[in-house]
C-alpha cells in the first residue's frame, strides 16, 4: 500500500468537477489532475525531452505514467498516474514544502524511472523511483562539490543504464565544463564513471527535430553523440556497452578541416534498426546530409546512399537533408523524409545496406523536383506504414488533397482519407498505436473544429473520428503515450491537464492486440525471424557490362523512367528518358568513373558506379 494513498483519496475528492466523459467517439475520457495541480510537460514532439511524460512498469506490476507537476503546497515535484483519477498522486515531496525539486529528463529503467532532481543537500543529481514514496530516493551524489546535472538516461542492457553527468574533474576540464559518461544499475555502489575521454554535451541544447535524441540503444549497446575531450573531432559517433573498454569512438565522419581539428558531422535522427544497426543522419563535406548506418564497429560505420550526388559552386555535397525518421522499421526498412534531385523532398526508405535506397514521389505536381510532399514521421499500423504527407495544394488539380494521412505497403503509397476537405491540411502529429487503434492530433488551424484535437482510426480503411473537443479554439494536445493499452496525453492550455482515454475497438482481441510495452534486446535472427531480402538492388547488379565502352544495359523488372549520370565532381553529364530498351549510350563520355542513378517507374531508385573504358 502506498504511503500516498490518503493523499490520493484527497486529490480524488478535489477532482469532483472533472468527472469522466463519454466522447462521441465512444470510450471514456478522464481528466486526471485535481484543481490546483498543473502538469509541467514539454510540448516538443519527442519521446525523450527535458520535461517528459514517461510510462514505466511491468506486466506483473502494471504500468504508471510519471511526470512533473506543480501545486501551491508542494511546488514542482514527481507525480504518477495509473490512468484513473483515484490513481493519480504526488509520489514524493522531494523538497518538503512549496520549494521545487525541478524533476527533469525522466526516463524508463525497467519498472522504475530515473531522473534529475534538485535538493539543497546534494544539488542537482541522480534519482530513481518505483512510484512509491519509500522507493523514490537519491541514487548517488555524483558531484560532492556541486551539481552533477545528469541527463541522457538510456537503458543499455537488462540491468543497467548509461547517462552523462559532471563531477568536479569534468567541470574543471581545460576546455571548460564537460559531461562524461557514467553507468548505473540504480544503486549507489553500482554507479560508476566509465569514460572521461568523451564530452557528452547533449542533450542540453534545443533542437528542432521531432524524433531527435543523442542516445539510442541498439541491442545491448548505446550509440551516442559526443566530442572527444580535446575537441579535435567535433561531435561524432561513439558507442558503449556499459564498460570502460567497451566505450569507443567510432569514426571521424566529417573530416572537414578546422583550426582545432575537424568539424562535427551534425549527427541527428538516430534510430534502432531491429537491434542490429544504428540508422542516422550525418554530414560530410563530400556528400552533405545523407543516411548512414553503423553496426558498432569503425569499419561497419558507413554512408548508405548519396541521395543528392551533386555539389554546389564551392564543391560541397548538397545532401539529401534526411529528417523525420519513423518510430521503428517497417517490413525491413526505415522510412524517412529526404530530398532527391528527381522528386524533391519526399518519402524515402532503406534496409540500411550500402547502396539501398528508394524514394516515393507523392507530390507529383510539375515541376516535381520542387513540389514536395514533406512527409512526417510515421508508424506501423494494421499491416501498413502510416504517415502524413502533402500531395499538393493546387485546387485545379483533382489529385491535390493538401496535407493528409497516407500509408504505404512498401510498394505503393495510398491516401488514407481526405479529412480536411479540398486542399485544406490535416497535419497529423504523434501517431501512436494503443490496443489496436491509431491516434494522433491535428496541427492544422485551417479548420477550427479539428485544431490540435485528438483523432482515431481502428483500421487503415476507416475514416478518422474526432475523440476530443475540449476547447473551441483548440485542445492543444501533445505527448501521446500508450499506458498499458490506454492512451494518455497532456494539454497545454489554462489548466495544463493530463487525460487518459480508455477505449477498445469493436472486436478487439486481447490475445493478439494487447500491446507489448517491454524493451526488446534481441535481433531478428535471435528471435528466429526470417530476414526478408528487400534490397532495391545492389550497385554491382544493376548495370552491365561494367566496365563499359559504348553502352550499358539496365537489369530491373520494372520499366525505367529516367537515367542520370554524374561525373566524379558531381556534375550531371547525362540525363536520358524514354528507355524502352533499357540501354544507355555512353560513347560520348571520357574514360573515368561515373555515378549512375536509375529511376524506375514504380518509384525505386538504383545507383551504381560505372567505369567507362
Amino acid at each position: 500500500m502506498r504511503k500516498n494513498f490518503l493523499l490520493g483519496i484527497m486529490l480524488f475528492a478535489l477532482a469532483g468537477a472533472m468527472q469522466a466523459q463519454t466522447p462521441e467517439a465512444g470510450g471514456e475520457l478522464r481528466a486526471l489532475l485535481p484543481d490546483g495541480v498543473k502538469a509541467n510537460i514539454g510540448t516538443e514532439r519527442r519521446p525523450f525531452k527535458e520535461k517528459n511524460l514517461v510510462v514505466a512498469g511491468s506486466p506483473e506490476k502494471g504500468y504508471l505514467a510519471f511526470f512533473a507537476a506543480t501545486d501551491n503546497e508542494h511546488g514542482e515535484e514527481l507525480w504518477a498516474t495509473d490512468g484513473t483519477e483515484a490513481g493519480t498522486y504526488l509520489v514524493k515531496d522531494i523538497i518538503p514544502g512549496s520549494a521545487s525539486s525541478n524533476v527533469c529528463y525522466l526516463a524508463r529503467f525497467n519498472d522504475k524511472v530515473v531522473f534529475s532532481a534538485y535538493t539543497d543537500d546534494y544539488g542537482t543529481d541522480l534519482w530513481i523511483s518505483d512510484g512509491t514514496e519509500e522507493g523514490t530516493h537519491l541514487v548517488k551524489d555524483v558531484n560532492e562539490l556541486g551539481n552533477s546535472n545528469p541527463r541522457g538516461f538510456t537503458q543499455v542492457n537488462e540491468n543497467q543504464f548509461i547517462f552523462a553527468a559532471q563531477n568536479y574533474d569534468s567541470q574543471m576540464a581545460e576546455r571548460g565544463e564537460q559531461w562524461w559518461l557514467w553507468v548505473s544499475d540504480g544503486t549507489e555502489e553500482g554507479t560508476q564513471l566509465i569514460c572521461d575521454k568523451c564530452d557528452v554535451r547533449y542533450p542540453g541544447s534545443t533542437h528542432g527535430s521531432m524524433m531527435w535524441w543523442p542516445f539510442v540503444r541498439v541491442g545491448r549497446k548505446v550509440f551516442f553523440k559526443a566530442d572527444n575531450v580535446d575537441g579535435t573531432t567535433g561531435e561524432e559517433l561513439w558507442v558503449t556497452d556499459g564498460t570502460t573498454e567497451g566505450t569507443i569512438f567510432l569514426k571521424d565522419i566529417n573530416t572537414e578541416p578546422l583550426e582545432t581539428g575537424t568539424a562535427g558531422s551534425s549527427l541527428d535522427h538516430l534510430a534502432n534498426f531491429y537491434n542490429e544497426k544504428l540508422f542516422f543522419k550525418a554530414h560530410t563535406l563530400e556528400s552533405g546530409n545523407e543516411p548512414w548506418a553503423s553496426d558498432g564497429t569503425p569499419e561497419g560505420t558507413y554512408q548508405i546512399y548519396d541521395c543528392v550526388p551533386t555539389k554546389d559552386e564551392n564543391g560541397k555535397g548538397q545532401g539529401g537533408n534526411l529528417t523525420m525518421v519513423g518510430s521503428a522499421p517497417y517490413k525491413g526498412k526505415f522510412y524517412f523524409r529526404c530530398k532527391t534531385n528527381e522528386f524533391g523532398s519526399e518519402l524515402g526508405c532503406t534496409d540500411c545496406e550500402q547502396g539501398n535506397f528508394r524514394a516515393f514521389d507523392i507530390n507529383v505536381n510539375v515541376p516535381t523536383s520542387s513540389k514536395n510532399s514533406s512527409p512526417d514521421p510515421g508508424v506501423e499500423f494494421d499491416g501498413v506504414y502510416m504517415f502524413c504527407a502533402n500531395s499538393g495544394e493546387d485546387p485545379t488539380i483533382p489529385t491535390n488533397y493538401g496535407g493528409e494521412l497516407h500509408y504505404t505497403d512498401g510498394e505503393k503509397v495510398y491516401l488514407q482519407s481526405n479529412m480536411a476537405p479540398g486542399i485544406q491540411c490535416n497535419w497529423v502529429k504523434e501517431l501512436t498505436v494503443a490496443s489496436g487503434s491509431l491516434y494522433w492530433w491535428n496541427e492544422s488551424d485551417q479548420i477550427t473544429e479539428y485544431k490540435t484535437k485528438l483523432f482515431r482510426i481502428n483500421s487503415k480503411d476507416e475514416f478518422p473520428v474526432r475523440v476530443t473537443n475540449l476547447f473551441p479554439d483548440g485542445d492543444q494536445i501533445h505527448s501521446l503515450r500508450n499506458l498499458d493499452g490506454d492512451l494518455i496525453f497532456a494539454t497545454e492550455n489554462a489548466v495544463a491537464q493530463i487525460y487518459c482515454y480508455h477505449y477498445r475497438k469493436p472486436g478487439f482481441d486481447p490475445e493478439t492486440e494487447t500491446d507489448n510495452l517491454e524493451p526488446e534486446y534481441r535481433t531478428r535472427a535471435e528471435m528466429g525471424l526470417a530476414v526478408e531480402n528487400v534490397s532495391a538492388g545492389k550497385a554491382s547488379d544493376v548495370i552491365y557490362p561494367n566496365p563499359a565502352t559504348t553502352s550499358f544495359n539496365i537489369k530491373t523488372d520494372c520499366d525505367v523512367k529516367q537515367v542520370v549520370i554524374y561525373d566524379i565532381a558531381g556534375r550531371m553529364v547525362v540525363s536520358q528518358t524514354g528507355l524502352e530498351s533499357k540501354t544507355v549510350n555512353v560513347e560520348q563520355l571520357s574514360k573515368g568513373i561515373y555515378e549512375v542513378v536509375i529511376y524506375a517507374e514504380d518509384g525505386a531508385i538504383y545507383t551504381s558506379r560505372l567505369i567507362k573504358k
